[in-house]
């Protein structure tokens, strides 16, 4: 009967396999798109339901078979119903199985599990089948639960975008479903809004935060003819847009699926893990068939399942996984797990300067006064108040100056705000213009003759200027400093101590700010004067000299020397082709994390070897007592499978780290 029981699967699965390929001959030959069938992880854009609700499916299917079995006991008259629900639910594994010899040529722990369950069924020992068969679905859906719940802490990083979209259409703003919007459509956005289309700008002109794509601090100045991105906002200013992407195609939707797909890894210690473990498979298999004549078939499935191939795919990546998602709670993005494995060996970081070692609010250094109207504080003064309602770093720079002065700012007179690439206000009957020179050339104001001179110089120093003219007339300048990050200083000592051995800044600007700059922070080495295409040969250099190198920065012309560099890092989520390079993001605009994940790699590499450990003692254990005590099959799983579940504890206790009021803030983020 059992045997038949095993003839039925198999018959089943190969039925099923002949179905699907006819399937697939017949839509291809009219032209229909087939999702791919060699392996049990299916094409995630096209099926219906997630990996983890797959699993939860096949897990009851076990349980199911696994209660019927229990009930064939008593009455056979429930083997053919156990037998149909064990087919479906050993459907999959079978796949997996499948895929092992078929398609990688090679006998790995699936192959071995797969014989141990079905001589089990054969063995007569139905019940104990379904419940291994159940455990394999059970680990699968420890893996999964874990993807899915780090995907969804690294996804709500990014804002979500409008769910509508106003419309002009005859001169008439019409309230429109996102989903309806199309190629062509000209969108209005206005101050506060969420831009919702990746498009150009037709009409107006505006101060855009792109920061969480750009990695940009200080809002850019767009007017018509340029390009801007959907869930970046409008911090000033009100534009019409062209669409040219919406919904799954803009640039923000793209980086979120980068992100999605970016923990689709195996780790260093897996992939060794799965070497080790495939090294013995054959081993394994040969001693289990060996001993059959002295420990009978009974034995054979002992030891077949006291292989770790299983465990080892669960615990090891799953402790990975936790430790993405710990550091994903604490502002961190990981996009590939080997890098916290890596983390602990790199000796030397390597700093783009320019958004990456400075701050995000500038400072307000010199006050440029022109003519003798006005005074150093009476400029800073205006100026602040004209910026008093702004929320962009310049503006907050200029506020900071002012309250430090401790100056009286004077009242707004009128809340007409002129926005764009500058602002306009008026206070005592005065026009007060604050902006760029761009925007006093806008404003037909003229500037000294001196004045290009001046400009040069602050720009060789690295620094800009903020210009502020009265009733038409400019009046002087304000210096912008690039400001060092506070934590800087206790970054580097930080680092210092676990281990990291050399610092040095990487920068396109001038040899003056750069040396200044590395001296002020006791940095071993700077380069100066830097093209994008020479970052990646200072990162080579630096490895030839036997280093292990960390790139960090922010930008475009980081991302060559990010992919030659052991591990790269990037801050503010940097722009789309950063986020795409960079291995781990700093979401929060800061290095002061820098450290915590640095603590995390080591924790993590500790946590592996615990795992390590508590998966070879069982399998160890396991054929021994087979040995020894001549163990039953049931005996011989739960000796075995201790390991992973010790392995899935001690994967799980990191989580502990993740607070409740972290834990509360993305449930309400995902209910929004």
């Amino acid at each position: 009967m059992f045997l038949f029981g095993i003839k039925f699967v198999f018959a089943s699965y190969i039925g099923m396999r002949l179905y699907e390929e006819f399937h697939s001959k017949k839509a291809q030959s009219k032209g229909k798109k087939t999702i791919p069938q060699d392996n049990l992880q299916e094409d995630k854009t096209i099926v219906k339901y997630s990996q983890r609700e797959k699993q939860l499916h096949y897990i009851a299917a076990s349980n199911v078979s696994l209660g019927l079995s229990w009930l064939s006991y008593l009455n056979p008259i429930f083997l053919p119903a156990m037998l149909l629900v064990f087919t479906y639910s050993a459907l999959p594994y079978l796949r997996v199985v499948e895929q092992s010899l078929l398609k990688k040529k090679k006998v790995d722990g699936y192959v071995l599990y797969g014989i141990a369950d079905f001589m089990t069924l054969g063995l007569g020992r139905i019940a104990t089948a379904s419940f291994a068969v159940g455990l394999l679905h059970t680990a699968r859906f420890v893996i999964s639960n874990a993807e899915e719940n780090t995907k969804q802490s690294i996804v709500n990083i990014f804002a979500k975008q409008p769910n509508y979209v106003w419309l002009l259409k005859e001169g008439i703003e019409l309230k429109t479903p996102l989903e309806e919007v199309i190629k062509g459509d000209i969108a209005v956005v206005n101050t506060g809004d969420i831009i919702p289309v990746d498009g150009t700008i037709v009409k107006g002109f505006a101060a855009i935060d792109q920061q969480a794509l750009t990695g940009e601090s200080q809002p850019a100045e767009k007017a018509e003819g340029e390009i801007v991105f959907a869930s970046t906002q409008v911090m000033t200013g009100s534009i019409h847009i062209q669409v040219r992407d919406s919904g799954n195609d803009t640039t923000v939707a793209k980086i979120t699926n980068i992100l999605n797909n970016s923990i689709d890894f195996k780790t260093n210690f897996q992939l060794r893990g799965e070497q080790w473990a495939d090294s013995w498979n054959l081993p394994v298999l040969g001693l289990a068939f060996a001993s059959m004549p002295f420990l009978c078939p009974v034995g054979t499935v002992v030891i077949l399942n006291g292989h770790i191939a299983n465990t080892i795919r669960v615990v090891a990546p799953l402790s990975t996984l936790n430790y993405i998602n710990i550091a994903s709670h604490k502002g961190i993005l990981i996009k590939d797990g080997r890098v916290l494995e890596d983390l602990p060996n790199i000796d030397t970081f390597l700093f783009d300067k320019t958004g990456t070692l400075t701050s995000e609010v500038p400072e307000v250094g010199r006050i440029l006064i022109y003519g003798e109207s006005y005074s150093e504080n009476e400029v800073l003064a205006y100026a602040a108040a004209a910026e008093g309602r702004l929320t962009h770093p310049i503006a907050r720079a200029i506020l900071n100056r002012a309250k430090a002065a401790e100056l009286v700012l004077p009242e707004v007179d009128e809340a007409d705000y002129t926005i764009g690439y500058g602002v306009c206000v008026l206070i005592d009957n005065k026009l007060i213009q604050v902006g760029s020179r761009r925007f006093m050339q806008k404003e037909n104001i003229a500037l000294p003759e001196n004045f290009d001179e001046e400009m040069q110089d602050s720009h060789n120093a690295g620094h800009s200027l903020i210009m502020v003219a009265i009733n038409d007339l400019f009046v002087g300048a304000l210096e912008l400093h690039a400001a060092l990050r506070p934590e800087i200083g206790e970054l580097l000592a930080s680092l210092h101590s676990m281990g990291v051995k050399h610092f040095a800044i990487v920068s396109g600007d001038h040899r003056q700010p750069t040396q200044k700059l590395a001296e002020t922070l006791g940095m071993d080495d700077y380069f100066y004067d830097v093209l994008p295409q020479n970052k990646a040969e200072i990162v080579e250099k630096l490895q030839a000299e036997g280093r292990s190198v960390c790139f960090v920065g922010d930008g475009v012309n980081d991302t060559i020397a990010m992919k030659k560099a052991n591990i790269s890092i990037s801050l503010s989520g940097a722009n789309s082709v950063a986020t795409d390079t960079a291995q781990i993001v700093l979401m929060d605009a800061s290095l002061k994390h820098l450290p915590k994940l640095m603590h995390l790699s080591v924790e993590l590499n500790e946590n592996l070897y615990k795992s390590w450990l508590f998966n070879i003692i069982p399998g160890v254990s396991t054929v021994i007592c087979a040995f020894a005590f001549r163990i039953d099959i049931l005996a011989g799983l739960l000796i075995s499978q201790s390991g992973l579940i010790l392995g899935t504890i001690n994967a799980m206790m990191p989580l502990r780290q993740i607070s409740k009021t972290e834990k509360l803030q993305v449930k309400n983020n995902n209910k929004q």
